[in-house]
């Protein structure tokens, strides 16, 4: 077993209190937590029907071995009535740690929850498919099938197994390198609102919020479930997770590219398409608006990880684009992006994305 431990300050309740990633370290759990301090006597353990079975059941049987008691809970959906239903869970067995482990819907959940009941998060991902591992942003479903973005805190401490997010769907992962390199557009962006000190974030923050996404243009790799890759977008991910927590915001990782996004899904509820795979398409959009310098390489990458690039893969046309890209504005309009700086008509963003061959 091969493990690589990396800690960041715990004092720091802005932060994950621990980051463990290696291979097949969820196997000794409770051993990890026990080098962590971290004492739990009754456990609210949140999976899917699939992740209980790829893992999640085993963690458990761990913990039972222990005799601490875990109380299972599977959730299907990332919406109000699930979080709902899980905060009367946690009221009702009063539990003193909750451990999610799944995909982003599972960990949006358990985060939002943990957060609103101050009880300690372990997260333990099985895919790779946003920035959310480490954030202090849980995104839940409306009423109206939209997602909305909530502020908590991030989860207590991360352990992720390369054994297990190997077995994630490839399109997921590819949804995780779409995210990455939207950083390299929302900095942008962030930049531009500094100069027009409509923005305070620090150089150090936006530097490490774009660190991950610049390495992995460079990586030579054409094989996402090679550990190189896996690493190098994990690495990627967690430090774009930890520049929102630095921040309490998600502005470091969403810009522009993200405010097209969250157009789509408003305009065109409820969305098919993964969160990383729209940022990733808008990112192609958004930094030919900007003059990216990263523009040319994050096309490279798409072509060489067979990451969709065609507005038709979101499931709308042309014009449905034209019109989500001029009512993006509308969307976190204190946010200053390159969508500020410009006054698009129908015609320019046509030629935009026939130019592209989007």
């Amino acid at each position: 077993m091969r493990k690589h431990h990396s800690s960041i300050n715990a004092r720091n309740k802005k932060t994950p209190g621990f980051i463990i990633t290696g291979d097949g370290i969820s196997d000794d759990f409770y051993s990890l937590l026990q080098a962590q301090n971290i004492r739990l006597k009754r456990v609210l353990f949140l999976a899917d029907k699939k992740t209980f079975q790829i893992g999640g059941d085993k963690v458990i049987k761990t913990l039972r071995a222990k005799k601490i008691l875990v109380i299972k809970k599977s959730i299907s959906k990332s919406d109000i009535k699930t979080v709902e239903r899980v905060e009367q869970l946690i009221r009702k067995i009063k539990p003193d740690g909750l451990i999610g482990f799944g995909g982003g819907k599972v960990l949006d959940v358990a985060k939002i929850c943990a957060g609103k009941n101050n009880i300690k998060f372990i997260s333990i991902p099985t895919i790779l498919s946003n920035d959310g591992i480490a954030s202090p942003v849980s995104v839940i479903t409306d009423k109206h099938g939209i997602p909305i973005s909530h502020l908590t805190r991030p989860p207590y401490g991360i352990i992720i197994d390369y054994s297990i997010i190997k077995k994630a769907p490839l399109r997921h992962l590819r949804a995780g390198v779409g995210d990455l390199i939207s950083n390299l557009s929302a900095v942008y962006d962030c930049r531009l609102g500094f100069r027009v000190k409509k923005e305070k974030i620090s150089p150090e923050i936006l530097a490490l919020a774009e660190a991950g996404a610049k390495r992995l243009l460079e990586i030579k790799h054409k094989n996402i479930k090679s550990k190189e890759f896996l690493e190098c977008l994990c690495d990627g991910l967690l430090k774009s997770g930890l520049a929102m927590c630095l921040v309490g915001s998600s502005r470091p990782s969403s810009g522009s590219e993200h405010k097209i996004s969250h157009s789509l899904d408003y305009l065109f509820p409820p969305r098919r398409t993964l969160h990383g795979e729209q940022v990733g398409i808008a990112t192609i959009f958004t930094m030919a608006l900007q003059k990216n310098r990263f523009l040319s390489a994050v096309r490279r990458l798409c072509r060489k990880i067979n990451f969709p690039q065609k507005i038709s893969y979101l499931g709308i046309s042309e014009n449905d684009f034209v019109n989500i890209v001029l009512n993006a504005k509308k969307i976190r309009p204190e946010r200053y992006t390159i969508l500020e700086t410009k006054k698009l008509n129908k015609k320019e963003i046509k030629d935009i994305i026939r130019k592209l061959n989007l």
